[in-house]
């Protein structure tokens, strides 16, 4: 669940890019220009409505969920793990890529060591 969660953060990272350089009438996905600035772009995008959140609805009608579907991944899951405060929408912290990078937690294996070590 984690990683399933780290890969859609990078996806919403992904689309975030392209969604920023799509309105300012540059290349898509080239990661140019101030992250914040693309966050709030990508956020103002989703947010159809203006309300200052993003619902369910926004978010599973966004590119990115539509891909998610595509590839037999549940966006819905991922909107569910992103609604900290279960609201039902989707705030611009809750939307925003988490910092720190990886989490703490315990791990599923021993990774992918020689198996004829043994």
């Amino acid at each position: 669940m984690k990683k399933f969660v780290t890969v859609a953060v990078a996806c919403i990272a992904a689309l975030s890019i392209g969604l920023a350089e799509d309105e300012k009438g540059k290349g898509k996905g080239k990661g140019k220009g101030d992250p914040a600035a693309r966050a709030a772009a990508m956020f103002k995008k989703l947010d159809a409505d203006g309300s200052g959140a993003v619902s369910k609805e926004e978010f599973l009608a966004s590119p990115m969920a539509k891909k998610m579907t595509e590839n037999g991944k549940d966006p819905g899951k991922l909107f569910g793990a992103r609604d900290k405060d279960g609201s039902g929408d989707l705030s611009a912290e809750e939307l925003a890529p988490r910092k720190g990078g990886k989490g703490k937690g315990k791990g599923k294996g021993k990774g992918k060591g020689d198996k004829d070590a043994e």
